[in-house]
């Protein structure tokens, strides 16, 4: 066998390269113009915060210009539980809605005796008209 062939083999039989550190999903946030918010772009994997961070600018950059680049790890994010309804409705507040006025009444009657809405109305309209 030649000394060529015979250091080449040498070569192929060194000791493996360490193994790859474990990927993390980032989410990548980017703000188009100044003065709007940031917007979902989209996600990557990456070893670490500021490769995830490299790889958003290089990525996200060149599909389209934008000012800013945020990148969080999915791991880290923290949203509320899914139930069908919109986020706010954990706390009564129809009062935001035009709909939510006519329940108004029911509630106040509820809560006080309908003597004391009655009175309350009288005396209402008796100072407003």
């Amino acid at each position: 066998m030649s000394k060529l062939r015979q250091s080449a083999e040498r070569s192929a039989a060194s000791p493996e390269l360490p193994p790859e550190p474990p990927m993390k999903v980032y989410e990548v946030f980017i703000k188009l113009r100044p003065g709007q918010p940031h917007e979902h772009a989209g996600s990557l994997d990456a070893v670490d915060l500021d490769m995830a961070l490299v790889l958003a600018m290089q990525h996200y950059g060149r599909d389209q210009e934008c000012i800013h680049v945020w990148v969080a790890e999915r791991g880290a994010m923290k949203g509320s539980e899914t139930s069908g309804e919109t986020v706010f409705r954990e706390v009564d507040q129809d009062y935001r809605f035009a709909r939510g006025y006519s329940d108004v009444g029911r509630k106040w009657q509820r809560f006080r005796g309908k003597k004391d809405v009655e009175e309350y109305q009288k005396e209402d309209i008796h100072e407003h008209f």
